[in-house]
């Protein structure tokens, strides 16, 4: 009896078929396009297609599914969440579970998409591993629930199917080119780049416990998407767009649908919310200067202990072998001392309570550090 693909081997093909076919695709039609072999026909698919499936992610997975940041009849949610799989983002119950994780472990090695391993492992490496996909009855048990939701999960490949088959009857061969697997390289690149981009680049209008930005770029390629630090500020909020000059066509659509009454209980964020963020930001911030400035002086203050303690061991009375292992000691402690020290200097969001880990590691290693001579000095009879 054969048995199955390994689910990691199966997820690693998965990832591959979504990255590289569709980046294929897009170099192709790069080299049609400069052949002059491109039709009018195919562009206008492509924005189409493009606008349809990234609403279908922005409104539909996003605000909607995710954070219900607003409420519409059932055959319109229906709509919205199949748009959603059409984009070939996975599917409804795998997105919103995934997006769920990442806002309760925003940055940290839980973090589905976590920047911690790097630019392009936030971007699309994590897609490739099936640790960062959770069960999405643990973390969306009332989307599990739904009928509505169940039923276009059951149906995903159909509609990622349709997805390439509508740009085909429109523009044939072209038109799959272009409206199918070019649509799927740019809807898929600037969500992945909300992942990436906005938590490495950009600015930070709100204090969050991540490295959420704005970056307005992402923004209008994102359909509002790119206002990333506003959304971990205020994250069942509709809007993303906090500001007249933030654009957030997911927003505007939401804003007009709300108008129609297709829409309702749509979240916002009221102006005195916003103004206190505002002043807990200030506040916040100058109290991190504060932690980074008083952690630095402590560093200092520990690496001129530390020599002192070493000076004065090794002026004993010991072998060669001794004086080896207490410069491993010193060594090694003053290592932890200058990656605290990098740490806390860098230039990047370092949240509070990491900060506090570090003003308790300095204490701890100058400790160890007296502990270990001290130890090594009674082991031969020396005093201490």
């Amino acid at each position: 009896m054969s048995r199955g693909l390994h689910p990691d081997t199966a997820q690693k093909i998965r990832a591959s078929i979504i990255v590289i076919i569709p980046l294929v695709a897009t170099l192709l039609a790069i080299v049609l396009l400069w052949g002059s072999y491109v039709f009018t026909r195919d562009i206008v698919i492509l924005i189409v297609m493009n606008f349809f499936t990234s609403i279908g992610v922005t409104v539909g997975y996003h605000r909607l599914l995710t954070h219900e940041g607003f409420h519409c009849p059932d055959w319109f949610r229906a709509i919205l969440v199949t748009l959603g799989c059409m984009a070939w983002e996975g599917t409804p119950l795998q997105w919103a579970s995934t997006h769920v994780k990442h806002h309760a472990h925003s940055d940290e090695e839980e973090d589905p998409h976590t920047p911690l391993h790097g630019f392009w492992h936030a971007h699309m490496g994590w897609l490739y591993q099936r640790k960062n996909f959770p069960d999405p009855q643990v973390y969306v048990p009332h989307l599990v629930s739904d009928p509505v939701i169940r039923w276009v999960d059951q149906w995903a490949l159909l509609w990622m199917a349709i997805a390439l088959l509508i740009p085909y009857l429109a523009g044939g061969w072209t038109g799959l080119l272009w409206g199918g697997f070019v649509r799927i390289f740019l809807t898929t690149h600037v969500t992945w780049s909300v992942n990436s981009v906005c938590h490495t680049f950009g600015k930070r209008a709100f204090e969050t416990t991540d490295e959420s930005r704005n970056h307005w770029v992402i923004g209008l390629l994102g359909f509002g998407e790119g206002w990333h630090n506003n959304h971990h500020a205020f994250p069942r909020s509709a809007f993303h767009g906090l500001h007249w000059w933030q654009f957030d066509l997911s927003g505007l659509l939401i804003r007009l649908w709300e108008r129609t009454g297709l829409v309702w209980d749509v979240q916002r964020v009221a102006p005195e919310i916003l103004a206190l963020q505002r002043a807990q930001l200030r506040s916040t911030r100058e109290s991190l200067v504060m932690m980074r400035s008083q952690i630095a002086t402590a560093v200092m203050n520990a690496d001129v202990e530390l020599q002192r303690i070493f000076s004065a061991s090794v002026d004993r009375t010991l072998s060669d072998g001794d004086r080896a292992r207490l410069s491993s000691v010193h060594h090694s402690a003053r290592q932890r001392l200058s990656a605290i020290r990098d740490s806390v200097s860098q230039r990047t969001h370092v949240k509070k309570a990491k900060l506090l880990v570090h003003a308790r590691e300095v204490h701890d290693v100058v400790l160890h550090a007296k502990q270990q001579a001290a130890a090594l000095l009674r082991s031969k009879g020396l005093a201490a």
